[in-house]
């Protein structure tokens, strides 16, 4: 097997020989002199060679290795410029961080980033998902979407407004004749427990949709739990029962008729708020997603505000 060639010891040999001195390379290459040494003996030893003669205190090269420093310095300068060139390729990718809840960023966020990805293939977009309110305000990103008045030193802009309704698939709604008051009143309800602390916990659960539009059940706390609502939404159009579904998160089981509206939605709108920072040095791929970000709602069938 072919043994590789120590870069490194390299490196040490060209410095030492360059600067005629072990500390001068050492201090270049923010080393011990120890180690400049030690990787000139590595070198030596690999070439079966001597690389310098020393007298006294002062170090010369060999003729041997004096007929190779200029070449070696070339190599090392063509290798610096390469990789130079390359971190510079990278930075000229724009990159951007947006952060929102589970939910938002995989059922409404997700599906139309492929469109940006699209206009925009020079931007890198990096999704933070959160589950709590307090994990949207500390996480590091460009971007903020989030459903409540955030207290951060951010511009906040209004997005669009959300509306609870209950949904079901359409078979499942069939088996009630598609009757809002046979399913309300007798359906099987699926149920999302919400976090505590959580930016979602004030969205009305079953007991207060059904006090407010005057249906009593005795079963209403009873039916499948789950802590999230993606889960929950496949449940739903597998027919296992009904959700209080969540426009922006249901919108696009509805238009494939994965899901119907089976009732009447809750009276009162959840507004959405986009958060980004006052000052930003990259405020043109910002200001680019926001712009796309905002035709896109309006273009979309939700409710913009």
């Amino acid at each position: 097997m072919r043994k590789r060639v120590p870069l490194n010891a390299i490196r040490a040999f060209e410095a030492t020989a360059r600067n005629f001195s072990v500390a001068k390379a050492a201090d270049e290459l923010c080393v011990t002199p120890t180690a400049v040494s030690h990787q000139i003996r590595v070198l030596e030893d690999f070439l079966q060679t001597r690389l310098f003669i020393r007298k006294n205190s002062r170090i010369e090269l060999t003729p041997e290795s004096s007929a190779t420093v200029e070449s070696i310095t070339e190599a090392l300068d063509l290798i610096n410029d390469a990789i130079i060139n390359l971190r510079h390729d990278q930075d000229l990718r724009a990159k951007l961080s947006v952060a929102a809840s589970a939910s938002v960023a995989s059922l409404w966020l997700m599906p139309r980033l492929g469109e940006f990805f699209n206009l925009m293939p020079e931007v890198d977009v990096n999704v933070r998902a959160f589950m709590t309110r307090r994990e949207g305000e500390t996480s590091e990103a460009d971007l903020r979407i989030c459903n409540w008045q955030s207290h951060l030193d951010m511009q906040v802009e209004p997005l669009l407004e959300e509306e609870i309704t209950p949904v079901a698939s359409p078979e499942f709604a069939a088996r009630y004749n598609n009757n809002a008051d046979e399913i309300l009143r007798n359906a099987p309800l699926i149920h999302v427990d919400r976090v505590q602390g959580s930016m979602e916990d004030t969205y009305p659960d079953w007991p207060r949709y059904l006090r407010e539009y005057g249906i009593t059940r005795e079963d209403v706390t009873h039916g499948p739990r789950f802590n999230q609502a993606s889960p929950s939404i496949e449940a739903a159009r597998s027919g296992i029962g009904v959700i209080l579904g969540r426009s922006i998160l249901v919108e696009r089981a509805i238009s494939r008729g994965d899901l119907v509206p089976v009732a009447e939605r809750y009276p009162t709108r959840s507004p959405y708020y986009l958060l980004s920072p006052w000052k930003v040095d990259r405020g043109k791929v910002i200001d680019r997603f926001k712009m796309w970000l905002f035709e896109n709602i309006n273009a979309a069938a939700v409710y913009p505000v």
